[in-house]
């Protein structure tokens, strides 16, 4: 029987479909550690079909390297296409990416690194201010053709030759970057610069480390290049409706990674799936972070969908472009600005996680099929969040 659960995570975002025709995972969440055993505690399975990282935010991306770390299975890995352009610098030894980005955060000006504001960190403050140029950042390298198992063949020697030994365990420490380096590494933490720097540092990390985990596995990958114009790829039972399956990948040149880096966290970019109504109840819209801005769809009533961004009010939008009745499933810790006005507002019934109300305790949020509409798991309560406008 089909199911949808919302998995209990501390933080992000950790949303598990079965299906008849496959399961899949769709993110896991801010912790590494514990995720595989919080995955079995809820879903009583010990892998999926499809393990999906929607993109390079923390507490979406950090669970998927939980899942591979703890030995869950899955017989595939489906990754953003940006994270393919950027593994022959990932996969170099730390100190090589330490000095290039440096190089490349100290040569941003002072005023385009600003303030972060709420829920947007330097460095997609940054992918803000690149995303236009996005498009003609072009490679004049050659074309990297998939190998069959879905890897860039140019890159599959950096991956059997990338090791534990090379230092990048040293990166889990930042505090010593920013007073051991001799000049030019003169950043620290408390300044712009120095934020922007440890965020690309750690964001480059995570590539690196889900990469490896799943090509040492032996997990066979697929690539979603950010597409709104002709999305395609995928299953039938699992659809990309803002991105496009892809066969070849263009190398970054080295001049371009930080700009290209910051894109992986670009919410904007997230990539959103829909499951159809024959596979699962009223159907399934996974949307991550994004706006769904140049989505054209419209799930129909007694769909589930994900609210997007945790139900931030950066993405408040959403709630006036879908007008059904669906079931929205918002997964989150507990945060002052969240949800926005316009999710308590919003058409259909809510459910959460975790409720922005002082007597709300976290919760499984479970869904089951039964004939073509979604029925509420036992015990599973209704979004009790108050506005706080």
């Amino acid at each position: 029987m089909p199911r949808f659960i919302a998995i209990p995570v501390n933080q992000g975002d950790a949303f598990y479909l079965e299906t008849k025709a496959g399961s899949v995972l769709v993110d896991g969440g801010l912790k590494v550690n514990g995720f595989g055993e919080l995955f079995y505690r809820h879903t009583k399975r010990d892998g999926v079909d499809v393990l999906v990282a929607t993109h390079n935010d923390a507490d979406h991306a950090n669970g998927v390297l939980g899942f591979l770390k703890a030995g869950l299975t899955c017989n595939e890995v489906w990754l953003p296409g940006r994270w393919a352009q950027l593994l022959p610098h990932v996969l170099r030894p730390w100190e090589e990416i330490v000095a290039v980005l440096v190089q490349q955060v100290e040569r941003i000006e002072q005023e385009r690194i600003g303030v972060p504001r709420f829920e947007v960190s330097l460095l997609e403050q940054h992918a803000e201010s690149v995303s236009r140029e996005a498009e003609s950042l072009r490679s004049e390298e050659d074309m990297l053709e998939l190998d069959e198992s879905g890897w860039p063949r140019g890159v599959v020697p950096l991956l059997e030759d990338a090791s534990e030994e090379d230092k990048w365990w040293a990166l889990t420490w930042p505090a010593r970057w920013y007073w051991d380096f001799s000049p030019p590494f003169r950043l620290r933490y408390w300044q712009p610069h120095g934020r922007l720097f440890l965020e690309a540092i750690v964001a480059a990390k995570r590539i690196r480390e889900i990469a490896l985990e799943a090509y040492h596995r032996g997990i066979p990958v697929r690539w979603f290049e950010w597409n709104t114009q002709s999305p395609g790829g995928g299953h039938g039972w699992l659809v990309p409706l803002n991105s496009r399956q892809i066969a070849r990948v263009r190398p970054v040149p080295e001049e371009m990674f930080l700009a290209m880096l910051s894109l992986t966290v670009f919410n904007r970019e997230s990539l959103v799936f829909w499951v159809p109504e024959q596979y699962s109840g009223g159907g399934v819209l996974f949307t991550a972070d994004s706006d769904l801005n140049g989505v054209n769809f419209q799930p129909s009533d007694g769909a589930i969908v994900t609210a997007p961004h945790h139900g931030s009010g950066e993405n408040k939008r959403v709630y006036s472009t879908i007008n059904s009745r669906v079931i929205w499933v918002r997964s989150d810790g507990k945060f002052r600005k969240r949800p926005c006005p316009e999710y308590l507002r919003v058409l259909g019934k809510r459910f959460c996680t975790l409720c922005h109300h002082p007597a709300s305790r976290k919760q499984a949020v479970v869904f089951w099929q039964r004939g073509r509409t979604w029925i509420r798991g036992r015990n599973v309560n209704p979004c009790m969040c108050v506005c706080k406008a």
